[in-house]
């Protein structure tokens, strides 16, 4: 029960989820100053209306916390939505379609001092012919260009990028990441993961507009009801140092109305997360833990698993850090008091962060920090039970389960497709789950990913007809959830926000439609009635006014 206080502004509906429990209620959120100051039931509201109460009387529209996208790399997505800076090849399946749309580009925004593009995917090009260097500066000859894969662990660069960053053909290849090398040892023109790729990318995205791009991408996440997000290294090339500068900038500047957990890389002697832990402490700009990349990807065959890939018996792939250095890092996060997220795509890597969580825990003491593994694509059978009993989140994004759901059963075969994504296994036995996007690789439209979740379909057609791994399913309250809540845990952030409760910060959404009378298909249409944060609107729908004086 709320203390009787005068409200400075109710929000009223008989679909509130408040993400404590599963249920939706009839209640009414009470909101004082920039936090909620109690929930209570629709016949108390008039004890707490004084003159100047501002009243919104939704029916029975879903009343939510905030949207939280637990995985962002949040400027670089917004460079990269930024269609005058960042050109989409998306849908361009063609050798001569990619190089139409870049060159029609590049020569059409000759003020970019680089060409920078992403979406390439170059796997349907004819007799498996792959882009190189030579190609690309054919199409830009003036200036440096970079395109990354649509799944960002894939560099295409022309030789001004390769010149701009000192690559040469006697460079050595990063820890992680490999230069692409021609038979005689000439650089092709392809990269292969972050730790290459990186300072190409963080060149050309630094010479973008940030006020352009950051500021549409945070009216977006208004938009959609995001309220906050977890920033997690890496950032697209751009350095730690400058992230956070762009970020405290904007905050600095009243231009940060969402609230943003930055996760910096977890690195031996931890000068950067020491450093961060102490300046950012704010409840729009805060520092919240580590992060690491432990394997690639499986449609590289960079996954880390445990048995070889089906369409290629030769590899399991291989771990981008091995056991005993990860549990060295750990050690020393863990020491300091920060936690860590792992991305582990593989079932192998997921296997590996687990058994270097368990180790550090059974040596330094299990002392709740909000360790994570990030994607988990696939997991064994006996590690699902793990994730609740190691206190370790599962840090997932639904929509990636239903982006590759023809190649993916061919890629580890069929005895694993049950344990594809598997998050309701993973609710099942009691792990938190937190939801985003991991955008740029999809968009920060929240309720895509709810609709993937709970059905299991692609947005855009639908398909599988029966959902890809059905079994998987959640319920929609489940995903909501997620996307609030278990955001907020893996943040260590709960105590302020993710739920509808009396002392948390009013970060709220009210949704045009009751999304629990709502079929799939209207839900994905669903969009924000509202959006607040501090208990102000930031968001309101053309048209539609809730609000009675």
């Amino acid at each position: 029960m709320a203390t009787k206080k005068i409200a400075d502004k109710i929000i009223k509906s008989t679909c509130v989820f408040t993400a404590n429990t599963l249920e939706p209620k009839a209640a009414a959120v009470l909101i004082s100053g920039n936090e909620i100051a109690g929930v209570v039931e629709p016949h108390e509201v008039d004890a707490y209306v004084g003159p100047d109460t501002q009243l919104y009387d939704c029916g029975d529209r879903t009343v939510l916390p905030g949207f939280n996208d637990a995985h962002t790399h949040f400027i670089q997505n917004g460079v990269m939505k930024d269609a005058d800076y960042t050109l989409s090849l998306e849908g361009a399946r063609t050798k001569e379609e990619v190089c139409e749309r870049i060159r029609e580009f590049a020569q059409s925004h000759l003020d970019n001092a680089w060409v920078v593009g992403c979406d390439l995917n170059y796997s349907e090009w004819e007799d498996g012919e792959e882009p190189t260097k030579e190609l690309l500066d054919e199409l830009v000859p003036d200036r440096p260009a970079y395109f990354a894969s649509w799944d960002m662990h894939v560099g295409w660069v022309n030789s001004l990028a390769l010149e701009s960053v000192g690559y040469e053909p006697e460079t050595k290849d990063p820890e992680g990441g490999f230069i692409g090398r021609n038979e005689d040892g000439s650089l092709k023109g392809l990269n292969y993961e972050p730790p290459a790729n990186d300072p190409v990318w963080g060149m050309a995205n630094l010479a973008a507009d940030m006020d352009r791009a950051l500021g549409n991408v945070i009216s977006e996440c208004l938009s959609y009801g995001v309220t906050a997000t977890g920033c997690v290294w890496p950032y697209g090339g751009i350095s730690e140092e400058d992230t956070i500068r762009v970020f405290s900038e904007f905050e600095q500047s009243g231009k940060l109305p969402i609230r943003v957990s930055c996760f910096v890389k977890l690195e031996d002697g931890l000068a950067n997360a020491h450093r961060f832990a102490s300046e950012l402490q704010g409840e729009h700009l805060r520092f919240a833990g580590t992060k690491l990349i432990t394997d690639g990807i499986c449609e590289g065959h960079t996954g880390y698993l445990t048995e070889p890939y089906a369409d290629d018996p030769s590899t399991c792939g291989e771990p981008t850090v091995g056991y005993e250095k990860l549990l060295d890092l750990v050690a020393q996060a863990d020491a300091s008091g920060y936690g860590v997220r792992l991305h582990a795509i593989g079932n192998g890597a997921v296997k590996q962060a687990l058994d270097v969580f368990e180790e550090v825990g059974t040596r330094q003491g299990f002392k709740g920090h909000r360790n994570a593994i990030e994607h988990i694509e696939t997991c064994r059978p006996e590690d699902l039970e793990r994730f609740a009993k190691l206190g370790v989140v599962a840090s997932m994004q639904p929509i990636h389960s239903v982006l590759n759901v023809d190649g993916y059963p061919a890629l580890l075969g069929e005895k694993w497709v049950p344990y594809m994504w598997p998050v309701r296994s993973l609710l099942d036995s009691k792990a938190v789950v937190a939801f985003g996007t991991d955008a740029p690789v999809w968009n920060l439209n929240p309720m895509e990913g709810i609709y993937a979740a709970i059905t299991r379909k692609q947005p855009w057609d639908g398909a599988p007809e029966d959902g890809f791994v059905p079994s998987q399913r959640t319920s929609l309250a489940q995903a909501l959830q997620a996307y609030t809540y278990g955001s907020a845990f893996v943040e260590n952030f709960e105590n302020r926000i993710g739920t509808l409760a009396e002392g948390k910060l009013a970060d709220i959404v009210v949704m045009d439609r009751n999304l629990f009378a709502a079929t799939p298909d209207e839900i994905l249409e669903a969009k924000p009635a509202y959006t607040f944060i501090d208990g102000d609107v930031v968001f309101e729908a053309p048209g539609l006014d809730l609000c009675v004086e």
